[in-house]
């Protein structure tokens, strides 16, 4: 009795698996450059992000998660009062008296929701074979 199999499959699959490997590639370069959009817009579109000494600021981080085939990006603040400062919102009569102009809270949150479209259109824009 003959074996019956798909000559070339080998070829196929190493071909497959380079060209998804490329695309991992360029959806990673989507998110970092996804992340320099948020922390741009958050210097330039208010609520921007408050400054009194600039650690805040300065605390700005990207990070590539891996995990086998899975990638992903963290960002965020490393300023241990960093979520306490975004979280500074208005309450009632109690105005707060932010130092930089235009600044306030939820400044991370807000560029996240201001920027959705840009976000996916850039990861979707990195996402293509490369």
């Amino acid at each position: 009795m003959s074996s019956v199999g798909i000559k070339g499959m080998d070829v196929v699959m190493a071909n497959l698996n380079k060209e998804i490997a490329r695309i991992k590639i360029g959806s990673s370069a989507g998110l970092i450059e996804a992340a320099i959009l948020i922390r741009q817009d958050m210097e330039k579109t208010p609520p921007k992000i408050p400054i009194d000494t600039g650690n805040l600021r300065a605390s700005w981080f990207i990070s590539p998660i891996r995990e086998a085939m899975k990638f992903g990006l963290m960002m965020g603040f490393s300023a241990n009062y960093a979520m306490f400062v975004h979280e500074m919102v208005d309450k009632g009569s109690k105005k707060i008296n932010w130092s930089r102009p235009n600044s306030g809270a939820k400044f991370f949150e807000a560029s996240l929701n201001r920027n959705k479209g840009k976000i996916l259109e850039i990861i979707r824009k990195n996402a293509q074979i490369i």
